[in-house]
């Protein structure tokens, strides 16, 4: 009895039941008669099913989630299916389910179990954003005949789907152009013990004593030193700029593609951001691929400015060569830049050059001057099947 009062007092739905067989039953009685006998007995099997609603547990259900792929890439479609099951067959005449997506959209959809103990709803979600979406709960509601009674309910079912960045097979003949030889680096010599004479040559200022030539010095009567080959850094650092703007997501396509690119291509690379103060090392092979995919797949544009003069030092080493990628071009970030010394620095902007301001021309000139190789890729076409880049290099 005191469950029922309970009841009565939070939902107001079921004391409305309850008035209404009482308003049917006393006119029923007072009236007499078969018209007053069949209203009543019409209205009771309907308040009957509300009134066993009430009771009925929606948390016996038990609620499946299942999806077609959890990982994708940006633009791609996912299938989920949502699987009800329950022990018993009493016959819901609707269910409403609702899941609230983490994509800005909400997806309700109507049911009709019946008696079936066991039923599903399959769903799509299309072209979906890059980055880690999460799935919580499932809100299901019930209710009777004639909308006397409602009943709802939530389910936790959590799952994450994470949407890679899309990359592109960069069509650009001037790589072998701006990354000599296929390889992205500053050359050093290789120090005596690990190297591979090439020649020989007349000693320069610099040399050391230890590449002197002596059997040559002594038939030439001329001081002649060993010639080695040549050793490239093979180590790459990104730096994305995660400054707001309308053309982000295409710099998150670049520098995916740049990504895909150079590990195809056997190189070691890493990843840095300016909104951040995680660096991925440089390393190469599909694990390392994945892992800077994934670092892409969760960034995002800040208005936070690291800019001026606060880039993280020794991030990589003096050897290796930084790839930005930018969708403006301002002195601030060629100051912001030179935190790299002598690093072999290549921007590529995400801006047409037909589009540069006064100013940005003058930064462009400002950088060429600076050693710094410029590549442009033009908003829009990062979406074609294959891409080309204008370059421009000192």
């Amino acid at each position: 009895m005191g469950r029922m009062l309970t009841l009565l007092k939070k939902n107001r739905s079921v004391s409305g039941i309850l008035i209404l067989m009482l308003l049917s039953f006393s006119f029923a009685m007072f009236q007499g008669g078969f018209i007053s006998w069949f209203i009543f007995y019409t209205f009771l099997p309907f308040a009957v099913y509300a009134m066993i609603l009430v009771f009925y547990p929606l948390q016996a259900f038990d609620v499946e989630r299942k999806i077609s792929k959890q990982e994708c890439q940006a633009g791609e479609s996912v299938e989920i299916t949502l699987i009800f099951s329950r022990k018993n067959r009493l016959p819901l005449l609707y269910m409403v389910v609702e899941e609230e997506l983490p994509i800005d959209m909400t997806k309700r959809t109507l049911l009709f179990p019946g008696f079936k103990r066991s039923f599903n709803l399959t769903y799509t979600l299309d072209s979906l954003p890059r980055g880690e979406h999460f799935l919580h709960a499932v809100r299901f509601s019930i209710g009777d005949f004639l909308g006397l009674y409602e009943k709802e309910a939530t389910m936790r079912s959590p799952m994450k789907i994470t949407v890679f960045p899309t990359y592109q097979e960069l069509n650009y003949k001037h790589l072998e152009y701006v990354f000599t030889q296929g390889q992205v680096g500053s050359s050093k010599k290789r120090q005596r013990e690990h190297s591979v004479v090439s020649g020989i040559r007349e000693y320069q200022p610099g040399d050391q004593l230890s590449w002197i030539n002596w059997k040559a010095t002594a038939r030439t009567s001329e001081i002649m030193t060993k010639e080695f080959e040549e050793q490239r850094s093979h180590d790459t650092l990104l730096l994305l700029d995660e400054q707001v703007s309308p053309f982000f997501e295409e710099a998150i396509v670049l520098t995916a593609s740049l990504v895909h690119a150079l590990i195809k291509r056997g190189m070691d690379v890493g990843l840095a951001s300016t909104g951040s103060r995680e660096v991925v090392p440089a390393r190469g092979g599909s694990k390392q691929r994945r892992k800077l995919f994934y670092q892409l797949t969760k960034a995002k544009a800040t208005s936070i400015n690291v800019w001026n003069g606060k880039l993280q030092k020794g991030i990589v080493p003096s050897n290796a060569s930084v790839i930005c990628v930018i969708t403006e071009l301002t002195m601030e970030k060629l100051d912001g830049l030179s935190a790299f010394g002598g690093n072999q620095m290549t921007l590529f902007c995400v801006k047409s050059p037909g589009d540069f301001t006064s100013e940005e021309k003058n930064v462009k000139s400002v950088a060429l001057a600076r050693g710094m190789k410029l590549g442009f890729f033009e908003p829009g076409h990062l979406q074609n099947e294959r891409t080309e880049v204008k370059a421009n290099a000192r």
